[in-house]
């Protein structure tokens, strides 16, 4: 059986790095994984050395920029002409930052949309044909718990997660019928440096900025969030070898979900959230902190 040819974006580190290794060293050998990112110039060493005997035989190392369509057209077009069709598409690229809503500059919001959101759209465009041309394919999001239940912080990430779940949940009926699978992964905290990074700019956030905000707003989500973890995403620290798992399941299914959360807290969260019409008990469930 022939390999499943796989694009994964934002392959740098973190998840995207990990996922890229973990298919491109199958024993089995199912899958040929291009592995992409922003800038190769810098990026690639990591992902290159870990890959071993496995670069440039079951995992390529190519350069796309999500904000660029040039650089996915081109990637994309050489991906098909090199192997006829691309498989399966993981939209992993994306970031966060920790800035207060009312006063954070308005090009945080257009920058978290532009990669979170739009970047998932237009890799999204660009292989889409391929798949339907093929009657066969599956495209793999990279949503978030705060994709369907937002929490009072970090409000620009959970803005593009929420477009990027309604965009995809648009998209998935009419594609069915071409057989090509649109599935959404919602992770909690998974051990990556970006949520490392995260964490550190939550702390700055905390003591250099809610403090000076003039009325009690800031203190009362700072009361919110810090009293209450697992109102939040909860406490505990995924590792990433249970997400790569859980790309693997999805690429091997045949059928597989439309949304896939990644712990058992997050799917507790989806129950009371989707059981929720009104959306009342989310929102106490904040106010009694």
């Amino acid at each position: 059986m022939a390999s499943q040819v796989v694009l994964i974006t934002g392959c740098s580190r973190g998840i995207g790095l990990e996922t890229a290794l973990y298919l491109a060293k199958d024993p089995q050998r199912r899958f040929k994984v291009y592995a992409t990112m922003r800038n190769m110039a810098t990026n690639q060493e990591d992902l290159k050395t870990q890959a071993g005997k496995a670069f440039d035989d079951t995992l390529f190392i190519r350069e796309v920029d999500v904000t660029k369509q040039d650089t996915i057209d081109k990637t994309v077009k050489e991906i098909v002409d090199r192997e006829d069709r691309i498989d399966i598409l993981v939209n992993n690229a994306g970031w966060t930052t920790a800035a207060w809503w009312q006063t954070a500059p308005m090009d945080t919001y257009y920058d978290m949309m532009e990669i979170n959101f739009f970047g998932c759209v237009r890799m999204t465009r660009a292989v889409v044909p391929h798949m339907k041309a093929k009657r066969s394919g599956k495209i793999l999001q990279f949503s978030s718990v705060l994709g369907f239940r937002a929490i009072p912080s970090a409000i620009q990430y959970i803005a593009s997660k929420f477009a990027l779940e309604g965009f995809s949940e648009s998209i998935a009926p009419p594609l069915r019928k071409f057989n090509v699978w649109v599935s959404l992964i919602q992770p909690g905290y998974v051990m990556t440096p970006m949520v490392e990074q995260f964490g550190s700019d939550v702390n700055a956030l905390w003591d250099v900025v809610i403090p000076h905000i003039p009325d009690d707003y800031g203190k009362i989500i700072r009361e919110m969030v810090t009293s209450n973890p697992d109102n939040v995403v909860g406490t505990t620290m995924q590792n990433v070898d249970e997400i790569t798992k859980l790309v693997e399941e999805i690429i091997l299914s045949p059928k597989p979900d439309f949304r896939y959360q990644t712990s058992e807290l997050i799917k507790k969260m989806a129950r009371e959230r989707f059981t929720d019409p009104t959306g009342n008990k989310t929102i106490e469930s904040w106010l009694n902190v």
